[in-house]
């Protein structure tokens, strides 16, 4: 690992104020900051382990800003994020013991069923004079949802590439919830499960840069904002095609880099 340059820094910013908008909108911001990290000098364990403190700072701005326009967080979200609390533990462990080059692998099959997922239309257009469907908002937690959001949890703490897509083409395909309201559930659980996922990289030894980390949470804290902000004024429209065009430039780019 080598100490990062100026303009190395600088770079680095810019990237992580554009990728905290794109986590916060859609998801797959960290395909954007990984490869910034190497670029700055790190290998990709150590670029893997502190981008998370990026995407910490991302989920929290994210959070609040949610908040401020009047989408809280109640019990059935905190059910599920607890859930993927559990996922998150094991699948930070699990990313401990593989190598960079299967984790690669990994993310561009992930990628390619994301961009089959995200095309599904999430629900029917309402008939004129009918009520909007209850499932607009998060349901009650049922057990399918509770081990769903295990595996997403994994999922996250593993790759944490692409888990706000999943999250939200899960929460909007198989339960019907707008895509606004997902992201709500999509911001507080990725937080939480970011949360366990440093404590175990720092547990089992990661190395986690704090100057390139603390570079990346500013910027991306702030570009976590003007993304809530974004997804709230403009609808699920808005977040369906920014989800589509994070997930086709994300494939592009892991390809490319395999090749």
């Amino acid at each position: 690992m080598t100490d990062a340059s100026a303009v190395e820094l600088v770079v680095l910013a810019l990237v992580g104020l554009v990728a905290g908008w794109i986590n916060t909108v859609a998801g797959a911001g960290s395909l954007l900051l990984l490869p910034a990290l190497i670029f700055t000098g790190l290998d990709a364990s150590a670029a893997n382990a502190t981008n998370r403190l990026g995407i910490l700072a991302t989920t929290i701005a994210a959070v609040v800003g949610y908040r401020r326009a009047g989408l809280s967080v109640g019990r059935n979200e905190l059910v599920l994020t607890g859930a993927a609390m559990v996922g998150g533990g094991i699948g930070s462990f699990i990313a401990t013991l593989l190598a960079p080059e299967q984790m690669q692998i990994a993310i561009v099959v992930a990628m390619g069923v994301m961009l089959v997922l995200s095309l599904i239309p999430t629900k029917k257009k309402p008939v004129e004079g009918e009520a909007p469907p209850a499932a607009a908002k998060l349901p009650a937690p049922t057990a399918g949802m509770i081990a769903a959001f295990v595996a997403i949890g994994t999922y996250g703490g593993f790759l944490q590439a692409g888990v706000g897509i999943v999250a939200l083409l899960y929460l909007s395909i198989a339960h019907g919830v707008s895509l606004v309201a997902s992201n709500v559930v999509k911001s507080t659980v990725t937080l939480a499960l970011t949360v366990i996922a440093i404590a175990v990289f720092a547990a089992r030894g990661e190395t986690i840069d704090v100057v390139r980390g603390g570079v990346l949470a500013v910027t991306s804290a702030i570009g976590g904002l003007v993304g809530a902000r974004a997804t709230v004024a403009l609808g699920d429209r808005f977040v369906r095609v920014t989800v589509v065009i994070a997930v086709v430039a994300s494939m592009i780019k892991l390809v490319h880099d395999m090749i």
